[in-house]
């Protein structure tokens, strides 16, 4: 698979009709939420005026009951797409989902709170937000975090409080260059290291999708290029480092060959000592004609220096076509650091009108234990086809 960040594409600025319209699609809502709202409507529709404000509890596992995903489209304009609340059991969505846009999410805590990045307005701004889960899935009210970000976010990462926010954002021209910034909610600091290429901008690293933070909020983790583009690594990052340029500030843990598989995604352990590493390889060359296989392999990873300690998982994707060729292996782990959810493939019906499927699997990081649920995305809005999710548990 060619590339780094797979499974997202962003055109900037501004959210399309089509984008709109398959959300709808998704959720059976009205009218979609606009981006850009006052802070005081920002109220999932099932959830105002609910008096259920109890947080949602985790299974006897220790997994959260729900987890939280957002629709990727191709043409969708910012990243943005519909947010969807799933049932950790089985992947069915939620009775009453929430209608709500979003450019990237993180689950905190015990996996009952979200943090929200979406679009303000129809300009080069982001906003971030927290909501908490109730008791049977719904999204509660979303209440303001920080001010107004500059440029639209890309990933969100949080530690286990969400006192400390960390974000990508990329900027509005590709002769700008974004930046990854850490958030305090505690004292309202914004720390940036800067020259990030999002998406094609400028920049001196290539990079913008798969952030991880740890649990005590000491260290970030993301994958991406170099500003030659002839290799693909996984970076770590301290907080607490010096704001200024990114390339001088992050350390290189894994170098690999960018023809080689795409290191997709990556996790950091609680404790920040370890990482979880998907990669995929891609057999074949996908057309219009043809199938290719894909291979995701997920492994645990020491942060000091890279090193493979064990493989949790290898997970075999047949019959990709072209529209499910870059959904990657876009990661989430539970607050705990106990378990794994790796979406790994997207199958596509006969045509763009039949929901495609995704087949993810749930990992227990200590054990053997596993399993495999399967959830339909939207089938085709106008131009839109979802091709991609990004998931936070």
């Amino acid at each position: 698979m060619a590339g780094i960040g797979v499974g997202r594409r962003v055109v900037l600025p501004v959210i399309t009709c089509a984008a709109l319209a398959l959300g709808c699609a998704m959720a059976g809502c009205g009218a979609p939420h606009q981006a850009g709202s006052r802070a005081e409507t920002l109220v999932s529709k099932q959830s105002a005026g609910s008096p259920r404000t109890a947080t949602a509890a985790m299974t006897a596992t220790g997994q959260p009951r729900y987890f939280a995903d957002i629709v990727l489209a191709s043409g969708s304009v910012a990243g943005t797409g519909p947010l969807q609340i799933r049932s950790s059991a089985t992947g069915a969505l939620v009775p009453r989902q929430p209608s709500v846009y979003a450019l990237a999410i993180v689950a905190y805590g015990n996996g009952s709170r979200l943090m929200i990045a979406r679009q303000a307005g129809d300009g080069c701004t982001s906003r971030l937000y927290r909501a908490a889960l109730s008791e049977d899935g719904r999204l509660g009210r979303l209440s303001r975090v920080g001010p107004v970000v500059r440029g639209l976010v890309t990933s969100v990462a949080a530690d286990s409080s969400g006192s400390l926010i960390g974000y990508f954002a990329g900027a509005c021209s590709k002769s700008a260059s974004g930046y990854l910034a850490v958030l305090s909610t505690r004292t309202g600091h914004t720390r940036r290291w800067t020259g990030v290429a999002v998406y094609g901008s400028a920049g001196t690293l290539a990079t913008g999708t798969a952030l991880s933070m740890s649990a005590t909020g000491r260290l970030l983790a993301f994958t991406g290029a170099g500003s030659r583009a002839t290799a693909q690594r996984v970076w770590v990052l301290r907080t607490s480092a010096a704001a200024g340029p990114i390339a001088r500030r992050v350390r290189t843990v894994i170098s690999k060959p960018a023809a080689g598989p795409a290191l997709s995604s990556v996790v950091l352990s609680p404790d920040g000592k370890s990482f979880y590493l998907c990669t995929v390889a891609t057999k074949g060359a996908v057309s219009a004609h043809r199938t290719v296989t894909q291979t995701a392999v997920i492994t645990a990873r020491r942060t000091s220096d890279g090193t493979s300690t064990s493989t949790l998982a290898k997970l075999t994707a047949t019959g990709v076509t072209f529209l499910g060729q870059g959904f990657g292996c876009p990661m989430a782990m539970t607050p705990n650091g106990r378990y794994l959810l790796a979406p790994y493939r997207l199958h596509y019906g006969a045509s763009t009108t039949v929901p495609p499927l995704v087949s993810a699997a749930v990992i227990a990081i200590s054990g053997p234990a596993r399993r495999t649920i399967s959830f339909q995305l939207p089938g085709s809005a106008g131009m839109s086809v979802a091709d991609g999710i990004t998931a936070a548990w």
